[in-house]
């Protein structure tokens, strides 16, 4: 089941690619979806977080099942993120980048590796509970990122 983790790290690859490159238009899509934090979506921002995806797919791999519920929280993130884009094409009525890869790659591969995991004895509740938290949390890392980042600059220009 090791290969699971390297799967991360390919699906997340697969799934930035979607949104920045072919088709592309993740940014545009964002700013469109939260205009008050345009001006903060960058592509400083967008390298940086991605790549923090990235290193965790990384760590994951590198941890295995040794760290099981960090290296599930991966999962978590991909899982979470997924359900995310979905959401968006329904609000938004249309498709929206990354949505493609995260229903063909970041959801079956996720909740595949939840179950196997779980079954097999490896992952515990705890260990669930504890992953989905921290994928939760990185998750919401940019969107508090953003957050912050826009009451600080209406501080400033008040």
């Amino acid at each position: 089941m090791e290969w699971i983790f390297v799967a991360f790290l390919a699906a997340s690859i697969a799934h930035m690619a979607e949104e920045y490159f072919y088709p592309g238009g993740f940014m545009r899509t964002m700013r469109q979806f939260r205009p008050k934090f345009a001006r903060f979506m960058t592509a400083r921002m967008a390298v940086v977080f991605n790549g923090l995806q990235l290193l965790l797919c990384i760590a994951a791999f590198k941890v295995g099942t040794t760290a099981i519920a960090f290296s599930m929280s991966v999962a978590s993130l991909l899982l979470t993120n997924g359900l995310v884009h979905v959401g968006a094409c329904v609000r938004f009525r249309h498709y929206v980048p990354g949505v493609i890869s995260a229903v063909l790659l970041y959801i079956p591969l996720s909740l595949y590796a939840y179950i196997s995991f779980f079954k097999s004895g490896q992952l515990s509740v705890n260990g669930v509970i504890i992953s989905g938290v921290l994928g939760l949390l990185y998750q919401a890392v940019p969107v508090s990122y953003l957050a912050l980042a826009s009451a600080i600059w209406r501080a400033k220009n008040l």
